[in-house]
């Protein structure tokens, strides 16, 4: 006995593959093999009852000696088909809407066709979206669900906030320009019953280039959810990366963990800090001796009138803990020039890399511009992370989160604010975030341009996480 056997996914329901195994022969043997036999009749296009895992689709042409060919959904499953015209399908676990066409061909030429529809009604959960005006940020959603729950909303997404909502089909939205320019835009799907699904679209499939280019980029990755919790249980199958206009191939994949990390540790050690300093080298210390493991490196650095390098790079924590002991706090505060010095300290450093500064306040001295700084933090794509301690006037304090933040968002860390009860927590949602690090090397083929801004945007395909990363880089 003869068989052929072809493979059948279905993106919208994203259940198991079906399995379709055309006969060509007698089929008495595997017949048992299924638990229902659905019979396909010209004049029998309604089918009551559930139909689930594996079927036998009988067909009756009313044609003598006709081949068949029968299509699932819109993928053939039996072409040419011969008496006693049988295709075994298994449609999975869960009963879902499926629409078959049957195309029965005699031999002097004859054709009849039909199309029947078995589970009606049971339609998966999906949402798609397409650009309608991509160019002024016009788009629409299309989503189906079970009739027994329906869609309650579709959602517009923008850097992990919801930025747009529609409650009634057409689902339609207008697109900010500055999501736009990310290259790729996210909508999920919600039912009444709590269930979502996501869907993308990015401006790769519009890309037009005349002479390709491939580059290989690395770049770490952190995941959080809804919560502002950091996981490291993401699959790969739900990362992707925009680079520029064009979707990057994804080639390694894996947790960071692993891999040595150079931390360039700042501590503001200004006379603001006079009552604070011994608390706040304390926690320092302690973030140190469980962040760092064999073969990691770590530099200590205190922040006052200039950056004073107490530790360069190394990876004997006995060193390490003994430049956080005895910092005097005076003068004011050259926080951006600090920054600047542990950029250009791991410029050159191969493996992972982190900036970890503890602060109580704004910039009051530095050389350094802001500007100049945030253009440094940009192109050596170093995460910066940033613990806000308590002090300084509360205008003052808001304008330096809000620099401290975009900066961090510009290279994937983040700004937490700290009170000398949380502060050690507050530490340990670093180290959590960076032993939670992906490593992701993807490839990308366009049109290359030396010294050019490459925007870089990583999607987790799930609507309840976010995905942290460097926002670009300078390509050589």
């Amino acid at each position: 006995m003869k068989a052929a056997v072809a493979q059948y996914s279905s993106k919208a329901g994203r259940n198991s593959a079906l399995v379709l195994t055309s006969l060509l022969s007698l089929i008495l043997s595997t017949t048992a093999a299924a638990s229902t036999q659905l019979v396909l009749r010209r004049a029998n296009q309604e089918h009551s009852g559930e139909y689930k895992g594996v079927v036998d689709l009988a067909v009756d042409p009313g044609v003598e000696s006709a081949r068949v060919t029968v299509t699932v959904d819109g993928q053939k499953v039996a072409d040419g088909l011969g008496t006693p015209w049988h295709v075994m399908v298994d449609f999975g676990p869960t009963p879902l809407q499926h629409k078959i066409a049957v195309t029965a061909k005699a031999p002097n030429g004859k054709r009849v066709q039909w199309t029947e529809t078995v589970n009606k009604g049971l339609l998966p959960l999906k949402v798609k979206l397409t650009a309608i005006d991509a160019a002024n940020g016009l788009f629409e959603a299309t989503a189906t669900s079970p009739d027994d729950d329906p869609i309650e909303r579709v959602e517009l997404w923008d850097n992990g906030q919801v930025v747009g909502t529609a409650n009634t089909a057409p689902y339609r939205f207008t697109v900010p320009q500055a999501a736009l320019a990310s290259g790729s835009v996210q909508v999920t799907a919600r039912t009444k019953g709590g269930e979502e699904a996501a869907d993308f679209w990015s401006a790769s499939g519009d890309v037009v280039v005349d002479e390709l280019q491939v580059r290989t980029v690395p770049i770490f990755v952190s995941v959080v959810d809804r919560n502002g919790t950091t996981r490291d249980d993401v699959d790969r199958s739900l990362f992707r990366v925009m680079d520029g206009n064009a979707e990057g191939k994804i080639i390694e994949f894996g947790k960071a963990f692993d891999q040595p990390i150079a931390i360039a540790l700042l501590l503001d050690s200004s006379a603001s800090m006079t009552y604070s300093m011994q608390h706040a080298a304390k926690a320092a210390s302690e973030f140190v001796a469980h962040a760092l493991k064999d073969g990691d490196r770590c530099s200590i650095t205190a922040v006052q009138d200039a950056p004073r390098r107490r530790q360069s790079l190394t990876g004997d924590r006995e060193a390490v803990a003994k430049a956080l002991v005895g910092i005097v706090p005076q003068g004011r505060t050259a926080l951006f020039d600090g920054i600047g010095s542990a950029i250009r300290e791991l410029r050159d450093e191969k493996n992972r890399r982190a900036i970890v500064v503890l602060t109580d306040g704004s910039d009051t001295s530095s050389i350094y511009s802001y500007g100049e700084v945030e253009k440094l933090a940009r192109e050596a794509g170093i995460p910066l992370y940033f613990i806000v301690y308590e002090g300084g006037s509360e205008d003052d304090e808001a304008r330096a989160i809000d620099q401290l933040r975009y900066l961090a968002a510009q290279t994937g860390g983040f700004v937490a604010t700290a009170t000398q009860q949380n502060l050690m927590a507050r530490y340990e949602a670093i180290e959590k975030d960076l032993r939670a690090q992906f490593v992701i090397k993807y490839q990308v083929s366009d049109f290359g341009r030396t010294n050019e801004w490459r925007r870089v945007h990583v999607m987790v395909n799930s609507p309840k996480l976010t995905a942290r990363t460097i926002q670009g880089y300078f390509t050589r």
